[in-house]
C-alpha cells in the first residue's frame, strides 16, 4: 500500500494498553544441515523452519527448502509488483503447493512476463491466476471501508473488521462472532455488500485484538529472552529496528509503548540501566502502531551498528501472505507464524488501525515493538494480537519507515 508523509514530531503521546496472551515455545539454536556446503540457519531461520514443518506437516528438509527460498520468493513478487503496476493482482506463497510462488494479474497477457522473471530469478515454479481486480483496486476498497469501520467502531463495544485477501481477489469484512452490531455497524455492512457486491466476503471473527506491552516496569521480569527490552515510564516493551536520518540514530518501537516525555532505559550486563533516549516521534490509531526513540549516545549506538540484537539485516520488504516471519521479542524471544492477511484494518479497546497484518506467530506481555522479518529482511513492529491464543499482528515496515521520515539501518 502506499506510505504515508512522515508526520510532526511530537512528545505528548497516546496512554499505553496493555494484554496479555499466551506464550510459545522458544526455538532451539540455530543448526545447520549435514550437508557442509549448505547454507547455515540463523536462530530465527530454524525456528521457522521447525514452525513450518509441523503446520505444514513436511519434514524439517523440505521446511528448510522452503524457508531458504523465502527472501527470493518476496524479492521476486515485489519486482513484479513494481513492474506489472495496474496489472498486480497480488502474490502469496502457496504452502499447499511446495511453497511456491502464486502471482495474480489481471489479463493474461502479463503471464508472459511474470514466467519470464520467474525464469531468470531460477523459480520456473512460480504460477499465475488471472484475476478481476488489481491489487492497487482491492487497496482503495480498503481504505474506504476502513473509514467507515473506524468511524463506526468508535462508541462500539465489539469492532468490526477487514482484510484483503488476495487468494480469492477480495476484500473481506469481519464481524464479532456471538455480538450484537450497533446502528451505526449495521449501517456500514449494508453499505459494503451494496457498494462492492461479489467483491466482498462477510465472515466473523472470535477473539478480540489488543495491542502487547508489558505493564509495571518489573511486572514481566524475568525473563528477559531475548531481542533488545527497553523501558520507558512504567512499561517494558521491545525494541524492532535500528534506523537513521539526517539528525541522528533510532530505535524503533511500537507507537503504543511511548508515553509523554519518556526516557527510555535499556538493560545492561551488571542488571542496571542505562539511559539511551527519548521517543520523538509515534503514530497509533488509524495510520498504524510505529514509534522512533532517538539514541542520545552515539557510542552505546555503534557497536551495534547495522546488527539488530543477533540478526544481520539486510533490507525490508513488503508483506505477502502464506510467508513465514519471526519476531524477536525481550519476553518470548524467537517465535514464527505464517502471514495470513494483509491490508488488514484491526479494533483494538479504543483505536481502529488500518494497513496491518496478521500472522499466527505467538507473543507475550513485552514482546510489543519487537522486529518481524524473515532471515535478513524486516518486514515489520509487532503491534499486538488476539486476547486469548496464538496470533500476531505488526505495522508493516514499508510504511512504518517513510511514515517517522527514517532510513532503515542495514548492511
Amino acid at each position: 500500500m502506499t506510505a504515508l508523509p512522515a508526520r510532526t514530531r511530537r512528545r505528548l503521546l497516546w496512554p499505553v494498553l496493555a494484554s496479555l496472551t499466551v506464550t510459545c515455545a522458544l526455538a532451539s539454536p540455530a543448526a545447520g544441515s549435514g550437508d557442509p556446503d549448505a547454507p547455515r540457519l540463523s536462530a530465527s531461520q530454524q525456528a521457522a523452519v521447525t514452525q513450518l514443518a509441523a503446520d505444514q506437516h513436511v519434514s524439517a528438509q523440505e521446511a528448510r527448502r522452503r524457508v531458504l527460498r523465502q527472501d527470493q520468493l518476496t524479492h521476486l513478487a515485489t519486482s513484479l509488483r513494481k513492474r506489472l503496476g495496474s496489472r498486480f493482482g497480488g502474490a502469496w506463497i502457496d504452502q499447499k503447493h511446495g511453497g511456491r510462488l502464486a502471482v495474480a494479474v489481471t489479463g493474461p497477457a502479463a503471464s508472459a512476463l511474470v514466467k519470464d522473471s520467474a525464469a531468470r530469478e531460477q523459480a520456473p515454479d512460480t504460477t499465475t491466476v488471472v484475476v478481476g481486480r488489481s491489487l492497487g483496486q482491492l487497496d482503495r476498497m480498503s481504505a474506504r471501508l476502513a473509514q467507515r469501520i473506524t468511524a463506526a467502531n468508535r462508541k462500539a463495544a465489539h469492532g468490526l473488521q477487514s482484510a484483503v485477501v488476495v487468494r480469492d481477489n477480495k476484500l473481506r469484512l469481519d464481524l464479532p462472532e456471538g455480538k450484537a452490531l450497533t446502528g451505526a455497524q449495521r449501517s456500514v455492512v449494508r453499505w459494503a455488500k451494496r457498494t462492492f457486491g461479489d467483491a466482498l466476503a462477510v465472515s466473523t471473527y472470535a477473539h478480540a485484538s489488543k495491542p502487547f506491552y508489558c505493564g509495571g516496569q518489573y511486572s514481566c521480569d524475568p525473563p528477559l529472552r531475548s531481542g533488545l527490552a527497553i523501558y520507558g515510564g512504567n512499561i517494558r516493551c521491545s525494541s524492532a529496528f535500528m534506523a537513521y536520518d539526517s539528525y541522528g540514530y533510532y530505535m524503533m518501537t511500537a507507537g503504543h509503548c511511548a508515553e509523554a516525555g519518556a526516557y527510555w532505559e535499556v538493560p545492561t550486563y551488571s542488571y542496571g540501566y542505562q539511559q539511551v533516549g527519548a521517543v520523538t516521534d509515534y503514530a497509533f490509531g488509524y495510520y498504524g502502531d510505529s514509534a522512533i526513540v532517538r539514541i542520545d549516545d552515539s557510542g552505546w549506538w555503534q557497536p551495534r551498528g547495522w546488527v539488530y540484537p543477533s540478526a544481520r539485516i539486510t533490507g525490508w520488504d513488503y508483506d505477502y501472505a502464506g510467508q513465514y516471519v519471526c519476531k524477536q521479542g525481550s519476553t518470548t524471544g524467537y517465535t514464527c507464524g505464517q502471514i495470513t492477511e494483509t491490508d488488514a484494518t484491526v479494533s483494538y479497546p479504543d483505536r481502529t488501525l488500518s494497513g496491518m497484518t496478521w500472522s499466527t506467530a505467538c507473543d507475550g506481555p513485552g514482546d510489543s515493538g519487537s522486529g518481524v522479518y524473515d532471515g535478513s529482511t524486516a518486514h515489520g513492529i509487532l503491534s499486538g494480537g488476539p486476547d486469548t491464543g496464538c496470533g500476531m499482528i505488526h505495522e508493516p515496515i514499508s510504511r512504518a519507515l517513510p511514515d517517522r521520515g527514517v532510513t532503515l539501518l542495514s548492511g
